[in-house]
């Protein structure tokens, strides 16, 4: 995850930036987090990779929300959060799509809400993929998809985070040809016959990924310093 602070105080900057690092660093997310005091040099760079940007409001010449309806402009799909000591803002910040509000007093007890949040929003916007089911063919949101279970060599079963209907979903197709199809949407094949979305991935150790709802799955051992590297690496890059 690439991340941008702009605030005119150089204290409050860094110290949000350390913030942000004890956050990601429990979480195991690997991140890039940058640092600028001038709203002026902010603009004047190319902030195409960047994912989230902390604004601070009050600043001088121009100031947060400025800032924030030029990076919409540039970056629609950048996600902005305002850092500021002053609620009376918060109304203007739905002008550009603000995801929160971090108030500078509350910003430690507020930032890991914040990054469940970021989290959520770059995952919303999946894509699609059709499938060949029995009863025909379906489209299924990538996002709702824990894990491909490769069950024969010509049959996959789609395993679904989909309460309302059902979890299970048979499909024709080999599991390699979903796995080239998905590798760069946050699909990781963790051994023969699983392709798990890491979005639903806990945690990886002791040759075993463990699922937030709680689920584990054995991860290839001839593969697995691979595997944990691949992990670690998406989740700095999509987090």
């Amino acid at each position: 995850m690439k991340i941008v602070i702009i605030d005119d105080e150089p204290a409050m900057a860094n110290y949000l930036c350390q913030q942000i690092s004890l956050c990601c660093a429990k979480r195991d997310w690997v991140h890039d987090c940058y640092v600028f005091t001038s709203s002026e040099d902010l603009l004047h760079m190319d902030l195409s990779e960047i994912n989230v940007a902390f604004l601070d409001i009050d600043m001088p010449k121009i100031n947060g929300l400025q800032i924030a309806k030029e990076l919409r402009k540039r970056y629609p799909e950048m996600i902005i959060i305002f850092v500021t000591s002053w609620i009376k803002y918060a109304p203007e910040g739905y002008e550009v799509n603000a995801l929160r509000y971090l108030m500078k007093d509350r910003l430690a007890r507020e930032l890991d809400s914040c990054l469940d949040a970021i989290q959520e929003r770059l995952f919303e916007n999946q894509e699609t993929l059709k499938f060949q089911s029995r009863d025909g063919i379906i489209e299924v949101s990538l996002k709702n998809i824990i894990y491909i279970e490769g069950t024969s060599w010509r049959y996959v079963l789609l395993h679904l985070n989909n309460p309302l209907n059902s979890k299970e979903i048979e499909c024709v197709g080999k599991l390699e040809t979903y796995e080239l199809r998905l590798q760069e949407n946050g699909f990781l094949r963790l051994q023969k016959s699983f392709l798990v979305n890491m979005h639903y991935i806990a945690r990886i150790t002791n040759y075993y990924a463990y699922l937030q709802d709680g689920q584990k799955i054995k991860v290839s051992e001839k593969k697995y310093k691979e595997i944990c590297k691949r992990y670690l690496s998406w989740k700095g890059n999509y987090l």
